[in-house]
Order: C-alpha cells, then structure tokens, then sequence
C-alpha cells in the first residue's frame, strides 16, 4: 500500500475496505459535528454500511470514476478527501472531503487538498477540480479559498441535506492556475 506523506504528522493513503471500522468509528463519534453539512450521516449506521459504501467507492475508482483517500493524522484516521464524479471526456472532477471534529482547525484539509492537486493533475491528468460547498459552511468555504479556488457560481437551493434544500458556492481551479502557482 502507498503512502503519501504531506508532513511529520499528515499522509494520505488509498481508502481500503479495512478502513470501514475505523472510518464508521469516527463519523460514529463525529455525527453532530458532520451532520449539517453531510446528507449521508444519518444513513450510515453501521460498520457494514461503511464498508459497502467502500467497496462501491473502490469499484468506480477501478473504472476511473472516483479517486478516494483515507487521511491519516499522526497514525489515527482523520477523515477521508475525494474526487469524484471524475469525467474523463472532460479532464474533470469533484472535490469531497470531510473531518473529524478534533482535525478541524490545524491546516489537515488545507494541506491534504494541496497534495490532491497534485495527484490530480500529474497522475490523473485532470483539468480542473470543482469544489461545492454550502454557503452556511465557512470551513469548508475557507479550505476552498486557502487554496485559491475561484467562485464561479452561488446556486440557490442547489443540494438537499437533511430534508431542506440548501444553497451551494461552487468553486474552481485549472491545471494552469495551479501550475502557475507552482512556478511562482
């Protein structure tokens, strides 16, 4: 198994389906903290469901259509950072990505984010990377913006969570605008 190591304290690793246990314990612990913002809280319930929900991430990332990742935090899982939706006919993704409660606030997503960038345009070859995010939601706005996402759109009642519709700002960034970043 590779590990991609950002510093001392954070890596990424390839989500594996024994990660189900430790993944259901932290959303299991973390359910307030994740819940407004993450519909599928509540339908995860079980280690199972964990675990299903891993090995259907795992069969689309062999078709090319996902790229999942556990973070690790000093040997503990953390959370887990994606792209999804991948299109291949467009050289594009979806960014999705989530935190316990006792990650948040010490740079983990802004650096994790950081080295998915780099895996999605030199390994994956993407063009650009979206990002979507409640307008409620000013931590995950602020990963967006840390990296320097650009707002292209404020989406009234874009995503339904939780059983009300929400507005979204959606966020992006391009191979160019990342590697000219590189070269500054």
């Amino acid at each position: 198994m590779f590990i991609n190591i950002i510093d001392q304290h954070i890596s990424l690793k390839p989500t594996e389906i024994g990660d189900a246990e430790p993944l259901f314990n932290l959303v299991d612990a973390n359910r307030e903290h994740l819940h407004p913002w993450m519909p599928w809280v509540d339908a995860t319930k079980t280690v199972a469901d964990e675990r299903h929900f891993i090995e259907s991430m795992l069969t689309k990332q062999a078709r090319g259509e996902v790229f999942i990742t556990t973070i690790i935090v000093d040997g503990e899982v953390a959370g887990m950072l994606d792209i999804h939706n991948i299109d291949q006919a467009n050289h594009r993704g979806e960014i999705g990505y989530w935190l316990g409660k006792a990650f948040v606030g010490q740079g983990v997503m802004t650096k994790s984010l950081e080295r998915l960038e780099e895996i999605a345009f030199t390994e994956l070859e993407l063009h650009k990377l979206q990002l979507d995010a409640d307008v409620d939601n000013p931590a995950s706005r602020a990963v967006a913006e840390r990296r320097q996402y650009h707002l292209d759109a404020t989406l009234p009642e874009h995503a339904f969570i939780n059983g009300h519709y929400v507005d979204e700002v959606i966020y992006s960034l391009t191979v160019d605008e990342w590697s000219q970043r590189q070269d500054d």
